[in-house]
């Protein structure tokens, strides 16, 4: 049966795409080569991508370079997770040191928006006792503010992304959610039913970055499904989505398929703008007073190694030795299960129900006795053997 209203097609326009509402049309904002801009940011990611709306918003001249390309969700993004691919940082890393790791494809992004385009969209807090894992628990090391601090720019955050989830979060610091929580798909049922069992707490619908109601120019969430490979609808948070399109409304210079490959000094020390590769190979600068590094753990050491120069012959911003040193990998416990009825674990966001209730470290607690997690939630990630 064809689609209801006829094959699908890709726009014939020249705008991009960024869900079905929002639309970036030509022309943009280039900055002249000899012009000198107030700031240069090199990876337009999770941070960057604020960043560049932040200063755009101030008034400065920014550039923004971007390895990866500018996304269209309608030209390049598809239900398909063999198809999106490319959403992710394929070139190959490894670390060094005693025990080297090849880093997987999902380790970063690659394209405006960076990791945050296919990111579960997971948004819990840290509790207070995280900042004092040393005075409580005799280990690591606390930090040297606490969570009070923070408290105002994570509610700020989930006010901006927004955040939807359930009115009332009682673990940590117990708190509510701008958006009502998100309808309890089959594998959220599943959790909250066994943990019932068990008498243990659960909450649903969040936290997520994704919308659970409409926002501004953006609809909310269809439950196709597809959150980690590019959300065609525009519901899930990124910064392709929530910030870049107001950085460049601010007069923001987007330069995407333009891969940083060194920052350059003036004879007095000061940085005085960045080369980078653009799509055609050819190396090209920008002029810029002060230069900011978003690309991630391992891009931006990268990037600083290789702007070694007279003065800084270990890499800029190195006088400790330790630039690209220390660098942890994520880990997590994961464990797969069967179950004998349909969950149809793809009608939801991919984490959507959880307990804290094994959070905080119980010191007189038999080892045995202490869960391993200090969050739990089942979640629609698989295994291609599953």
């Amino acid at each position: 049966m064809p689609p209801l209203f006829g094959p699908f097609r890709s726009p014939k326009d020249e705008k991009v795409h960024l869900g079905p509402m929002q639309k970036i049309g030509p022309p943009r904002r280039r900055f002249a080569d000899h012009e000198t801009v107030d700031y240069c940011i090199v990876g337009i990611g999770s941070a960057g991508g604020v960043l560049i709306q932040r200063l755009a918003r101030a008034g400065f001249k920014v550039v923004g370079l971007e390895a990866g390309p500018f996304w269209d969700s309608e030209r390049d993004w598809v239900s398909d997770e063999r198809g999106s691919h490319e959403l992710y940082w394929n070139d190959l890393r490894i670390i060094g040191g005693k025990d080297p790791l090849a880093l997987g494809a999902n380790n970063s992004g690659k394209g405006v928006g960076g990791g945050s385009v296919h990111w579960a969209a997971f948004t819990p807090r840290f509790h207070p006792s995280d900042f004092r894992v040393y005075t409580q628990d005799g280990v690591g090391a606390d930090w040297p503010m606490s969570y009070w601090d923070l408290k105002p720019y994570y509610e700020l955050l989930e006010r901006e992304m927004p955040v939807a989830g359930p009115a009332w979060f009682p673990w940590g610091d117990p708190h509510g959610h701008p958006y009502g929580p998100h309808p309890l798909g089959g594998i959220g049922d599943v959790l909250v039913r066994g943990c019932t069992r068990l008498g243990i707490r659960t909450v649903a619908g969040g936290p997520v970055a994704i919308l659970s109601a409409s926002h501004g120019n953006r609809p909310h969430c269809i439950y196709r499904g597809f959150c980690l490979q590019g959300c065609k609808v525009g519901a899930k948070a990124s910064t392709l989505i929530t910030h870049v399109p107001d950085a460049l409304a601010h007069g923001a210079d987007v330069r995407a398929h333009s891969m940083a490959s060194r920052i350059t000094l003036r004879a007095d020390g000061r940085v005085n703008g960045v080369e980078y590769i653009d799509r055609e190979g050819r190396q090209q600068f920008v002029r810029a007073r002060a230069v900011i590094v978003a690309g991630y753990a391992i891009e931006t050491p990268r990037l600083l190694f290789n702007s070694a120069c007279p003065g800084h012959w270990q890499g800029l911003a190195n006088s400790s030795g330790t630039l690209g040193r220390y660098l942890m990998a994520q880990a997590g416990n994961v464990v797969a299960g069967w179950f004998p009825e349909l969950i149809r674990m793809y009608k939801s966001p991919p984490a959507h129900a959880l307990s804290e209730d094994f959070y905080e470290t119980d010191p007189g607690a038999d080892l045995r006795e202490a869960s391993p997690f200090k969050r739990f939630h089942l979640s629609r990630f698989h295994s291609p053997g599953i």
